[in-house]
Formats: C-alpha cells, sequence, structure tokens
C-alpha cells in the first residue's frame, strides 16, 4: 500500500522560514528608514503650516481692535500641550488658535516648537524643534526642512 504524501515537511517548513527571515531582515533597515524619513516630513510640513497661522495671525490681530499689545518677544518655545488664551490676547494664541491648536512633533514627542519671529511684523524667520528652551540642540524645520529630512539618524 502506497502513502500519498500531502502538505510539506518540516525541512521545507524551515528553510521557507528561514528565507522570510532573511528577506525580512534585509528589509527592515529600509523601512526604517522610511517611516523616519516620512515623520521628518510631516514635522517639516507642521511648520510650514506653523509659518502660515503665524501670517494669518498676524492680520487676525491687526484686526482686532480690542488687542494693542504688540508682536511679543520675538521668540517663543510651545508643546503641544501648551493651553492658549481663549480669547487670543498674543501672537501666539492668535496663530494656533488658526491651526485649532499646536501640533505635536511626529519625530520627537515631547520636544518644543521654538519660533523665531520679528517683533516688528511679526513674520517668522526661524521655526525649530528643540528639547526646551536654552538647550543647544535644535533641529530646523523652517525655512530649511529639507536638511532634516534628509538626515541619517
Amino acid at each position: 500500500m502506497k502513502r500519498k504524501n500531502k502538505g510539506f515537511s518540516m525541512v521545507e517548513l524551515i528553510i521557507v522560514i528561514a528565507i522570510m527571515a532573511i528577506l525580512a531582515a534585509a528589509l527592515a533597515p529600509a523601512l526604517i528608514k522610511y517611516v523616519r524619513k516620512s515623520r521628518r516630513a510631516r514635522d517639516v510640513d507642521a511648520a510650514k503650516e506653523i509659518y502660515n497661522g503665524y501670517a494669518r495671525g498676524v492680520i487676525a490681530m491687526d484686526q482686532d481692535e480690542d488687542n494693542d499689545t504688540g508682536y511679543g518677544s520675538g521668540v517663543v518655545y510651545v508643546r503641544y500641550d501648551t493651553i492658549l488664551n481663549d480669547p487670543p490676547q498674543n501672537l501666539e494664541d492668535y496663530a494656533f488658535e488658526e491651526l485649532g491648536g499646536v501640533p505635536q512633533s511626529s519625530t520627537f514627542k515631547d520636544y518644543y516648537w521654538k519660533i523665531e519671529y520679528s517683533t516688528v511684523d511679526g513674520k517668522v524667520n526661524k521655526i525649530s524643534l528643540t528639547p526646551g528652551s536654552g538647550s543647544a540642540t535644535e533641529y530646523e524645520l523652517f525655512p530649511n526642512g529639507e536638511t532634516f529630512v534628509d538626515q541619517g539618524t
């Protein structure tokens, strides 16, 4: 009586699993790099939105007859959990009200957005991510965000 062989042998299954593991190990670094790059690109897009929010905030602030406080200090550190004044009282409040709140960084979860702007006209000069005020570590996202996106780490 002949026995029909149905299914795969254990050796065949182990070989297939080994090949799949080798392929996964080869693809994992490329996939991780792609995910990091996309997170950095999202942060650069968020910085551009902050820039646009500040431009709209300047217009809104200038149109508000009750507000005569000026544009502020010129450097602001804000984090995603920053509580904004309602009604808006300063340029940051106006800018982030336009955005619906402060965005959270996709790359560095607890970092602060450092926004440097002109105290004369409210125009944003530079937007960075930093661990906190006074920190030497700073990642520039605007106006030169491409270098941040292309970083290797």
